[in-house]
């Protein structure tokens, strides 16, 4: 590099830096950059060089540190500091550490696999196959086990299934003792997982009712069990062919096998209703508060629990609650709402609004092509031979159940209305199932041995756990929300979702910048709702370098 001075047309002098280069075996040079004109005063002159020279060193000193910078791609680090730090404080390293030192042939890292499949399911679910292919290598490897090989994956989930129960349990005791336990709510609530096969195998792998109204896939049924916090606290697989009614047999035993609690309420929908099952919740003196069928009891009773004057009006015209016997003599609260009522009324009508466009279409209406819902049936008469018609008793009747709900209960000492918001708190369950098969995409299941699909269950139960847990503190501190909706009204913000804070989290990022023989890992800014969440979480936010590590001479 060497300053050489040009003249222009007019006769002025300029500095000019120029730089030497070979190419194709033959010397040239290059502009980097003008100085400047040349003045008269030589002193002068040589001061101006001098500042101009100062002015363009930083941009030489970057365009010469530039050659020697590498980054070839970034790594996804937010959500496993998150992971980590739940890891952590919910005892789940501890039990990974312990699972190692109960198989202490096996020359793997129990917990760092475990890890690596929980984050996969936040940042990316999909098969093992694909962890080990693919999302193994976009993130962070300080955190995870980079060189991780396909059958450690599977291995893991043989030990998973094998302690299954104790991991219920220890995650259950954490941070409790049996002397200030008070009186447990538990939900419960079942749904199907398919399979995208039709070859039945072993015990767990069978055709069934699927929620999803699926009859080309194999399925399991997950009984799953949370607390009023929307907390998981276990899980039971059957087979894909169990009936919903029989999944509660032994369901009160192991219960008070695997907490030692003192006293649960079990709290189910009317799908699990029948005068058997209260049996088995009553063994043991099993409390229960399920969802009862009004409408299947003798038609006394019926009209008993429709009559309004019996009700007690917990808001006027709005709500109201009757509470009297069941047959069995259990206590029976009925509730009365109009949000039900007017909910029950649309429903009706819609149908029969499908039903009359059927009916009044040219074309002649067969049975076969009209009764294409069981909800159909019921509000048609003449189907076996004639001409299908409205059945009108039958709508008035249903207007005279429009907003009546009924709840079967023995548990004594709760009021009412207690028992009415525990019911309620079912939608929690049904929230769990939608993060289960929605955001951690649980299934479809690729797994063919009953052993494997019980440890990628409780793979998928660790990562809701999690995610129950985050959703619990978002909640609970309400700073972390969502950008305010486009709305004609007041401005309305809500607290972020877990899969919201995730997708922002995900945009954290550890950049690996190669220079001068050293790779030297930097993170990405941590802004916003990102620095939210790490202060709801109680986390710390890292240093701007995570690290730095020289490398290899071979690698050069």
């Amino acid at each position: 590099m060497y300053i050489r001075t040009v003249k222009n047309s007019q006769g002025h002098a300029y500095y000019q830096v120029m730089e030497s280069y070979w190419e194709d075996g033959r010397s040239k040079q290059r502009l980097i950059m003008s100085l400047g004109r040349v003045g008269e005063d030589g002193e002068k002159n040589l001061d101006s060089l001098v500042k101009s020279i100062s002015k363009y060193r930083d941009i030489l000193t970057v365009t010469q540190l530039a050659k020697e910078v590498s980054v070839d791609q970034t790594y996804i680090l937010g959500p496993l500091l998150v992971l980590e730090k739940l890891f952590e404080r919910f005892g789940i390293d501890e039990i990974a550490n312990r699972l190692k030192t109960k198989h202490p042939q096996l020359e793997l890292d129990v917990r760092k696999t475990l890890f690596t499949m929980v984050a996969c399911r936040f940042v990316k679910p999909g098969s093992k196959l694909k962890i080990f292919e693919h999302w193994k290598n976009i993130l962070y490897p300080e955190l995870i086990d980079s060189e991780l090989p396909l059958h450690h994956l599977y291995r893991v989930l043989d030990i998973l299934s094998e302690h299954k129960e104790d991991i219920e349990s220890s995650l259950y005791w954490k941070d409790r003792d049996l002397l200030s336990q008070p009186t447990d709510i538990v939900l419960y609530d079942l749904t199907t997982l398919r399979f995208e096969s039709t070859k039945e195998t072993e015990d767990l792998r069978r055709f069934g009712f699927s929620k999803e109204m699926r009859t080309d896939c194999t399925q399991v049924v997950l009984g799953l069990l949370l607390d009023t916090d929307g907390i998981p606290l276990g899980f039971e697989v059957y087979p894909g062919n169990t009936f919903e009614g029989k999944t509660l047999s032994g369901i009160v035993e192991k219960m008070r096998k695997k907490f030692q609690i003192r006293r649960f309420i079990f709290v189910a929908d009317r799908g699990l209703f029948s005068k058997n099952n209260i049996d088995i919740l009553k063994q043991d003196d099993g409390e229960f508060i399920v969802g009862c069928k009004l409408w299947s009891m003798t038609k006394g009773n019926q009209e008993e629990v429709k009559s309004l004057e019996k009700f007690t009006w917990v808001i006027l015209e709005e709500l109201a609650i009757f509470e009297t016997k069941s047959p069995e003599g259990d206590r029976l609260i009925i509730t009365w709402s109009k949000v039900r009522a007017e909910r029950d009324a649309k429903a009706r009508a819609d149908i029969l609004v499908k039903i009359e466009k059927k009916l009044l279409s040219k074309k002649k209406v067969t049975t076969k092509e009209l009764v294409t819902n069981s909800n159909y049936k019921k509000y048609l008469k003449s189907l076996e031979g004639g001409t299908p018609e409205i059945n009108m008793e039958t709508i008035e009747l249903e207007k005279s159940r429009d907003g009546f709900f009924g709840i079967i209960t023995n548990a004594k000492d709760l009021k009412a209305s207690q028992v009415v918001t525990n019911y309620k708190e079912l939608w929690k369950i049904e929230d769990a199932f939608g993060e289960l098969k929605g955001t951690l995409k649980t299934r479809p299941i690729f797994h063919w041995t009953d052993g494997r699909i019980v440890g990628h269950l409780v793979v998928c139960f660790l990562a809701y756990y999690c995610e129950a847990q985050i959703t619990k503190m978002l909640r609970e501190n309400g700073k972390v929300l969502t950008s305010p909706a486009i709305t004609t009204g007041p401005i309305k913000q809500r607290a972020l979702t877990v899969a919201e804070a995730m997708k922002e989290l995900n945009e954290v990022r550890a950049v690996p910048v190669k220079i001068r023989g050293n790779t030297i890992w930097c993170r990405t800014d941590i802004a916003g709702n990102a620095a939210k969440i790490f202060q709801t979480l109680g986390l710390k936010i890292p240093s701007k370098v995570l690290k730095t590590e020289s490398i290899p001479a071979d690698m050069k």
